[in-house]
């Protein structure tokens, strides 16, 4: 009986860790970072892959979709998190990580038309760069927070 109940308390404390993580963009922040998903998606189809932008509309949208939900996971979009640079690119990259992997089984599984090598570490690397970039200017980060550290 108490294995029982030492078990539902450690789940108990696990989902609640990661229900903590889930936060959503304000409603301008998501469409503006949605955007730059599409627009880094556009660019990276045309460059590595040579397509067209009515090529790629269908697979763009689930692409995006999939990249803002491994976002919210990552919980990039925590007010606590955009206190710091550094935590904003932890999160960032957490987030990308996330995103690779789910991305890797949605283009396997939906869209083998982009299952090109150049055109997966393009969109990701061009992708990271961009909202790493963009990111701290939109959510309003400190940026005078010395490296996340504590000013004694």
């Amino acid at each position: 009986m108490q294995f029982g109940s030492t078990t539902n308390s450690r789940w108990h404390f696990l989902s609640q860790r990661l229900l903590r993580q889930l936060r959503f963009p304000s409603f301008t922040r998501g469409v503006t970072e949605a955007l730059l998903f599409a627009l880094v998606f556009l660019a990276a189809g045309h460059v590595s892959l040579g397509y067209g932008v009515a090529e790629m509309l269908e697979p763009m949208v689930p692409v995006v979709l999939l990249m803002m939900i491994c976002m919210v996971c990552s919980g990039v979009y925590r007010d606590d998190i955009t206190h710091s640079m550094i935590n904003v690119y932890f999160h960032t990259l957490y987030g990308f990580i996330l995103a690779a992997a789910a991305l890797m089984v949605f283009i396997a599984w939906l869209a083998p038309a982009f299952g090109h090598f150049k055109f997966i570490v393009c969109f990701l690397f061009f992708g990271f760069f961009v909202i790493s970039t963009m990111r701290p200017l939109i959510s309003g980060t400190d940026f005078n927070d010395g490296g996340g550290r504590r000013i004694n």
